[in-house]
Order: C-alpha cells, then sequence, then structure tokens
C-alpha cells in the first residue's frame, strides 16, 4: 500500500537554507508567495495526499476537484499519521518548523543532523563536484568548472581569467544572491563580494555563457536509487528570476531540445547523472529534484551546459510536468507564477476533466500573486 504524502508548500525554504535558521522569517514577498501557493500541491499531489492548508479554502477545492477529478484534499491532523510520508518543497529546520505547528508529531520528522546533511549537499559545491564527475563521463566537452572563492582575491583571480562572469552565493533563490561581473565595477564587486563571503563562507564564480534556452532534467530518489522523470523547459525573467513553465508531455520537450543537439547527448547526460545522483544525493534524500541546465551558443555552434545548479527539492518544473495531464490530450500550454492578480486572457473551458482552451487559476484569488495554466500552442 503506497504511503500517503503530507505536502507543504514551502517556496521560501532555499532563504531559510541560507540563514540556516530554525525560527527564520522570510522577506516579504516570499512570505506572500507562501500564503498564495498553499493550494498548488493539489496538483501534483498523488490520489489520498493531504496538503498543509487553511480549511476555510474547502470549498475552492470542492470546486476544483469536482471540475478535474483531483482527490487530493486538504490536510486533517485527526485523520492520524499511519503509513504517511512527509513531503515539503524542501527540507530545513524551518520545514521542520512548520510541520511542527500543524500538529505533525515530532518522531516522524526528521532529526537535525539529516537536515544538516541536506543543507550541505544543496551547496553551490556539490554542483561543481556534479560536474567534475560529468567531466569524466560525458563524451563531449563541457563548460569551464565554476571556483569556489573564499576572498575576494580568488573573485578578481577568477575574473582575471574571465572578465564576464556570475558570481553566486552557495545558497541562493530565484535569481537572488547573482550578480554579472560585467554589470558592476571592480570596487562594487570587492563591496558586494566581501558581504557575500562573510554571510555564507564563499562564492562560486563561473563563466558567462551565450544562453540560448533555459532548461532542467526532473529527477526521483526513493532514498537507494535517482532515476531520470523528464524535463522542464522554464522562463526566467527580471534578473534570472523565475516566470513560468511550458507544460508538455517528456517526449515533447525531449524533441524540442533535440531540435539544437543531438539526442544522444541528452540520453547520455541523464545516464550519467543517474549514476552519479545515485551516490551523492539517493542516501540522504527521497523524493523529486532538479538539475538546472542550459543549451547555450558558442563559435556558432549549439552546445549543452549540463549542469548549472542542483536543486535538491521539489521544483516548479516537476509542478508543469504533473499540471500536463490535465490539459486536454496532445495539448500544450504555460504554467505561470507572477507578481499580482492577472486577469486570463480568454476564460477557461473544461471538458471530461481537462482544460480545452483558455486559462485557469491554481490558487485561490490572492492580491500579490497569481499561478496559472492556460492552452497554448509553443510548437514543440
Amino acid at each position: 500500500m503506497a504511503k500517503k504524502s503530507i505536502i507543504l508548500f514551502n517556496p521560501e525554504n532555499d532563504l531559510a537554507l541560507a540563514s540556516g535558521q530554525v525560527c527564520y522569517t522570510p522577506p516579504p514577498n516570499a512570505l506572500l508567495l507562501h500564503q498564495a501557493g498553499e493550494a498548488l500541491p493539489l496538483w501534483y499531489g498523488a490520489e489520498a495526499d493531504r496538503v498543509i492548508m487553511p480549511d476555510c479554502h474547502q470549498q475552492w477545492v470542492n470546486d476544483i476537484q469536482q471540475k478535474f477529478a483531483i482527490t487530493t484534499d486538504i490536510f486533517n491532523a485527526n485523520e492520524g499519521f499511519d503509513n504517511c510520508c512527509l513531503s515539503p518543497w524542501g527540507w530545513s529546520d524551518n520545514a521542520c518548523r512548520q510541520f511542527t505547528d500543524a500538529g505533525i508529531p515530532e518522531q516522524i520528522l526528521p532529526d537535525s543532523n539529516h537536515i544538516a546533511r541536506l543543507r550541505n549537499l544543496s551547496h553551490r559545491r556539490t554542483s561543481v563536484e556534479i560536474m567534475k564527475r560529468l567531466k569524466e563521463l560525458l563524451p563531449f566537452d563541457i563548460p569551464p568548472i565554476p571556483v569556489e572563492a573564499h576572498s575576494c582575491d580568488d573573485v578578481r583571480q577568477f575574473i582575471s581569467i574571465y572578465p564576464d562572469c556570475y558570481i553566486k552565493l552557495p545558497w541562493s533563490s530565484s535569481g537572488r544572491g547573482v550578480m554579472r561581473s560585467i554589470s558592476l565595477s571592480s570596487d562594487e564587486i570587492d563591496r558586494r563580494c566581501a558581504g557575500m563571503i562573510r554571510r555564507q563562507g564563499s562564492v562560486l564564480c563561473e563563466k558567462t555563457l551565450d544562453k540560448v534556452l533555459d532548461f532542467a532534467m526532473l529527477f526521483e530518489s526513493n532514498g537507494t536509487t535517482v532515476s531520470h522523470s523528464g524535463y522542464s523547459i522554464f522562463f526566467t525573467e527580471h534578473h534570472s528570476a523565475y516566470s513560468g513553465n511550458i507544460i508538455a508531455d517528456s517526449a515533447s520537450l525531449e524533441n524540442h531540445l533535440a531540435q539544437f543537439l543531438p539526442i544522444e547527448q541528452l540520453t547520455s547526460t541523464a545516464s550519467a547523472l543517474e549514476t552519479i545522483l545515485t551516490e551523492i544525493v539517493a542516501p540522504y534524500y527521497n523524493g523529486y529534484f532538479g538539475i538546472d541546465m542550459m543549451l547555450y551558443r558558442e563559435n556558432n555552434d549549439i552546445r549543452l551546459a549540463p549542469c548549472i545548479e542542483l536543486n535538491l527539492r521539489m521544483t516548479m518544473g516537476v509542478v508543469a510536468q504533473r499540471l500536463s495531464r490535465f490539459l486536454a490530450p496532445g495539448s500544450s500550454g504555460r504554467f505561470r507564477v507572477g507578481y499580482g492578480k492577472q486577469v486570463p486572457a480568454s476564460p477557461p473551458i473544461i471538458e471530461n476533466n481537462h482544460l480545452v482552451s483558455g486559462s485557469f487559476s491554481l490558487i485561490p484569488d490572492h492580491p500579490s500573486f497569481h499561478i496559472t495554466m492556460e492552452v497554448s500552442d509553443y510548437a514543440l
């Protein structure tokens, strides 16, 4: 019998990891996204899963359950905790506190040592280790491996080799804690790097690539092995902040990527990553996660950057993958996350529990954020 998941949407988790605090208080926008998106797990949860969210939204939940044949429901502590597992957006001490506040018994939570291990794995140096191993396994060239810098002198040395580079905090979220060297003066780089290193101990420096397309490979760990579970093609705006995903089945997404580079590069990368991540991630983590990647241009060729970042948590790409089951067969669409209320361009038409056309809100009405799915033709 499959375990029932108790799901928590805590998108501020990357920021909580960076702080390292149990009683972390997110900035206002992160808190608003948490509040706005609490219902989002209803769309990616499995049958009988339960979502931690206010029960005042039960009528809205009843409505989408009826329209889309959703069986996931609102969590109720009175149902008990037999044969259940916990599924936050991401793990941290702060996530554990939120589960406890919701009535989850401490004995089924991971201990502090386990959380510390996951925090260490979420550091960008894990992505560097993955890149080093990929360099040995893959039959094609990959970009220069990022360098961890522990001082401003280290950063200056990297910039002397790669004048156009990105400097990133070890733990960061949605484009925050990332700066580009050519957009700042030397003095400003020194000032910012000194503060970043003081807060988190180091920064990661990586050569800027001529980006063609952002995407990710999605993976799932069962605690023993890691398996490739699909693709995510996503959009970024405003200094690399996430804004949405294409909704389509994985075969369509893979075919789209194969228009830019040989399919063998994708399959060999997925296979190599399964091997690497089974060793690095599987013993300590259960659930979905993602590896951000990039197609970039070099000498008029399109090349693959096979590991920009490890996201050791649930991702919006997985959400988009799960949303494809709610679109009419053969359709593609877009999953959008953004500030403010959004007026749908066209009203939703729902037939046989599928969105046939138009746009549909995935969350109860909220004044500060919109999260929607819409049917669109992206020529995949």
